[in-house]
């Protein structure tokens, strides 16, 4: 249920928050003979920031030159707003197979094996793409800064003149967007588990448990036991019917002539009332 409601909305967060940004940087020039200039930068997604550029003045006159920002950061940030797309993309039709089509789901265990799958590759491209999109970003700050925008225009250089920095780009979006990667990533990695139980792989590995060797030794100590037990229980009853004679012509019981100590009286197996005949064995000292 957490993938249905979460996976789609943090994706559409990371993407919203990267690829429809736009940021600003507003310079006041005020040159020696007191000529003030307003210069505005603009620059916005994919940050191909060798393709920005802008007039600033010379101060010398009417003069004004054309500058260039530096760096090319179009890569790692497409890379991830292509993954948070995939990845919403994925969670709504995943949601309806899920709710509408639950018999195909199941059918033949392919769809929760397709599901884990997809799982386990979307955490590590969600985890990839954040980390890429994080040190991209330290490198947008860098080459976006006011002072390095100062240092690029030569009327700046000049002591003489006056440049004061108006209005900064805001990175509150841009750094939000990172933040989402990476709780995508821990979403995401966090179902595999549940993922890979809707497969039932591992219902089946613990279907047959191996036995420990103190188990196994357990369990050969009783077999050896009872067999004994049943040995010396069947020798025991042939060895006592054997040294014992009946008279059948006279009804009457006799034992052996041994050297045999104080008689033991037992007496047929039931209740202490129960009649029967009486067996005297003499136990052995």
């Amino acid at each position: 249920m957490c993938m249905v409601i979460f996976a789609p909305l943090f994706a559409v967060f990371a993407f919203a928050l990267c690829g429809g940004y736009s940021g600003q940087i507003t310079v006041k020039v005020e040159c020696l003979d007191k000529t003030q200039s307003n210069i505005s930068i603009s620059f916005s997604y994919p940050f191909r920031l060798q393709q920005v550029h802008f007039n600033a003045p010379l101060c010398e006159g009417k003069r004004h030159e054309t500058l260039f920002l530096e760096g090319d950061y179009s890569s790692s940030t497409q890379f991830f707003v292509t993954v948070s797309v995939l990845a919403f993309l994925y969670s709504l039709l995943a949601t309806v197979v899920y709710i509408f089509y639950q018999n195909k789901y199941r059918e033949k265990n392919r769809g929760p094996l397709l599901d884990c799958l997809v799982t386990v590759v979307f955490s590590g491209l969600w985890l990839v793409s954040s980390i890429a999109w994080a040190k991209t970003l330290s490198g947008v700050k860098t080459a976006l800064d006011v002072g390095q925008m100062q240092l690029l225009m030569s009327a700046c250089r000049d002591p003489e003149n006056l440049c004061e920095t108006l209005e900064e780009p805001a990175w509150t979006n841009l750094n939000m967007s990172v933040a989402f990667g990476f709780l995508n990533f821990s979403l995401w990695a966090g179902n595999i588990w549940f993922a890979y139980k809707e497969t039932g792989l591992h219902k089946s590995g613990q279907r047959y448990p191996s036995r420990t060797p103190s188990e196994k030794r357990s369990s050969s100590f009783r077999q050896y036991s009872q067999s004994s037990f049943d040995q010396s229980g069947a020798g025991f009853e042939q060895r006592l019917y054997s040294q014992a004679s009946f008279d059948l012509s006279s009804g009457s019981f006799s034992l052996p002539q041994t050297n045999l100590g104080q008689p033991m009286l037992y007496r047929q197996m039931g209740s202490p009332t129960s009649k029967g005949p009486l067996i005297f064995v003499n136990e052995s000292q």
